[in-house]
This record gives structure tokens, C-alpha cells and sequence, in this order.
């Protein structure tokens, strides 16, 4: 369900009961990414200080490049992407958002492409790869 409005209502409720506590902060944090615009700066900083506060996980820098990729800032999201992947080298989230950074920086990311297959088959980004070969596929015995 992609509800930003009821996403929204229910961080209203949240925050009326504990604004400081973690789950609130980060609650605030995918709201303000699903948001876009002038959000995208608060979560980045939520999640800049969760892992000053907390440490740094694979979630908080995959979370922190998400923010970077929606303001097209590839580069920084890369640098996020690959602290959270020496973290955690298997993380399906960290390989899908290294694919499609990669992929908006021109880079080659066939590597993280089987890593991701092997490490989460039924990841949907596994399972859009798959959709598209088999377009491919079939485009290309369509025109042979």
C-alpha cells in the first residue's frame, strides 16, 4: 500500500505520543523519504543521527543513500552504499540500491546483480530483473 496520507496521520499519532523515541525517528524518516522535497534534508539528518547515536547499520546508510539517490546525488549514495556493504555483503537492500546506483552512474554492476540473486531470489528487485530478461528474450526471438 503506497499511502503517504495515511503514512502521514499515523506518524501525527505517533509523535503525539513519543516525538524523541527511536521508532518515531525513523517512522519520520521513511514518511520524509516517501514525501520527496524539503523532507528528503530531515530524514537525512534522522538517519545521520541514528548512526551517530546508535552506530552506523546497514539500514541506517542504505536509508541515508535512498535520501541522496532521490536528489540524484549518486556519488554520496554510492560512498553510503558500500559502507553498508562491507557491513553486510549479503543485506538484498544494499545490493538492489547498489545496482541502481550503479546503474545511474554508468557503472558495471553485473557483480551485485548475482549477489543479489544468490543472497534473495524472491527480492523484487530479483524478480523485476527476471521480468525484464524475459522481455528481452522474447524481443529478441521476436526480431530473429
Amino acid at each position: 500500500m503506497n499511502r503517504s496520507d495515511k503514512a502521514e496521520q499515523q506518524l501525527k499519532v505517533m509523535a503525539s505520543i513519543d516525538d524523541d523515541a527511536t521508532i518515531t525517528q525513523l517512522a519520520t524518516a521513511w514518511v520524509g523519504l516517501a514525501l520527496g522535497g524539503a523532507k528528503l534534508r530531515e530524514a537525512q539528518y534522522i538517519y545521520q543521527e541514528m548512526g551517530d547515536k546508535y552506530n552506523f547499520t546497514a539500514m541506517v546508510y542504505n536509508g541515508r543513500a535512498a535520501c541522496y539517490m532521490k536528489q540524484g546525488d549518486y556519488e554520496e549514495a554510492e560512498r553510503d552504499l558500500l559502507e553498508a556493504f562491507a557491513k553486510d555483503a549479503k543485506n538484498p537492500d544494499t545490493l538492489a540500491n547498489l545496482i541502481t546506483c550503479g546503474l545511474h552512474l554508468g557503472k558495471n554492476v553485473s557483480r551485485y546483480v548475482t549477489q543479489l540473486k544468490l543472497a534473495a531470489p524472491s527480492h523484487p528487485a530479483c524478480k523485476r530483473l527476471a521480468s525484464f530478461d524475459e522481455q528481452f528474450s522474447f524481443a529478441a526471438t521476436s526480431m530473429a
